[in-house]
């Protein structure tokens, strides 16, 4: 049963009780500003209300903001800080797997890269508060800063395109190959070489129907891969800032009205979280992913699983 802090009326779900708030002529975010007031802990302003979990759930309005609260925080009381939201995330969400770099990205929490800061080890982290990394550390860089995968490849092999894909990139120095897939659109005619890697294209409209009305559609696929054993990298060729403001982006949000960039991305989360057999990497533009094809299909880069989107990121890939 939940309660009307006004009335002190009783009901058995949120929804009826923000139903019946109206009757006090209040918005519900208003509501729980005037009743349940909570601060943004850097500017101490009022947090937003987008939804009851988000609202009590929130310590920021604003990453910026975590940002700046973070710096001017104590080293101790920075990792206290982390580690909780880390824990918290775990027994709220019920998480098996160390979050990765695009759930982290997703989520109004640090990334990866300032966990290492904090605590050098992020992995090792994750490992002492009972999570499972099904992700290892970044392999180490070679003096021009990259990580060393050299392309290895002969003749005999090619890229193969699901007769499927609408709009196939562009791979002009490689041969290909148009093939019903199962799974995927893109992978190499040698499974031993990639580790059975798959690669499934999206744009940010198809990323928004295939997480949305799609979704079941998707997970059976995912699972056909699974029982194939092989690794499949979902490859999004707009950069994970824009897809998480895509509502921002008239061309791609007018036919998608009804979807928000926090649904989709929560569907994103689910997914990484269920299945440990796939990954999420955001990249910059159609150009950028035939770069990305070739790297993760040519070279032997696959065979040590490692976070992408973080390898990406860092401009290591």
């Amino acid at each position: 049963m939940v309660e009307c802090n006004i009335c002190k009326k009783e009901f058995k779900e949120d929804k009826n009780l923000h139903l019946h708030i109206k009757a006090h002529k209040l918005a519900i975010g208003s509501y729980y500003h005037t009743q349940f007031p909570k601060y943004d802990l850097h500017t101490k302003e009022l947090i937003k209300f987008k939804n009851k979990e988000q609202y009590f759930s929130a310590d920021f309005n604003t990453k910026r903001n975590l940002k700046g609260w973070l710096k001017n925080a104590s080293l101790e009381k920075a990792r206290e800080y982390c580690k909780g939201l880390l824990v918290k995330r775990k027994k709220e969400k019920s998480l098996e797997y160390t979050p990765t770099e695009v759930e982290l990205r997703t989520l109004l929490v640090p990334p990866i890269s300032y966990y290492q800061t904090i605590f050098r080890d992020y992995y090792k982290l994750c490992e002492e508060i009972g999570l499972k990394n099904k992700l290892g550390p970044l392999p180490k860089k070679r003096q021009d800063g990259k990580i060393k995968f050299e392309e290895e490849f002969n003749d005999e092999h090619l890229i193969y395109v699901d007769s499927r894909e609408q709009n196939p990139l562009k791979i002009k120095d490689f041969p290909t190959e148009v093939k019903g897939l199962k799974f995927g659109d893109y992978c190499l005619n040698d499974k031993d070489k990639t580790g059975n890697c798959y690669i499934e294209r999206k744009s940010v409209p198809d990323l928004i129907g295939t997480l949305s009305s799609g979704l079941e559609r998707f997970k059976n696929e995912i699972k056909r891969a699974e029982e194939e054993d092989a690794y499949m990298v979902i490859l999004v060729e707009r950069k994970l800032e824009e897809c998480l403001a895509f509502n921002k982006l008239p061309y791609v949000y007018k036919k998608n009205t009804r979807v928000t960039p926090d649904f989709i991305f929560h569907n994103v989360r689910e997914l990484i979280q269920k299945f440990a057999h796939i990954q999420f990497l955001f990249v910059d533009g159609r150009v950028e992913c035939v770069r990305i094809v070739k790297k993760l299909l040519l070279t032997k880069i696959l065979k040590t699983k490692f976070d992408l989107q973080l390898a990406y990121d860092l401009k290591l890939l």
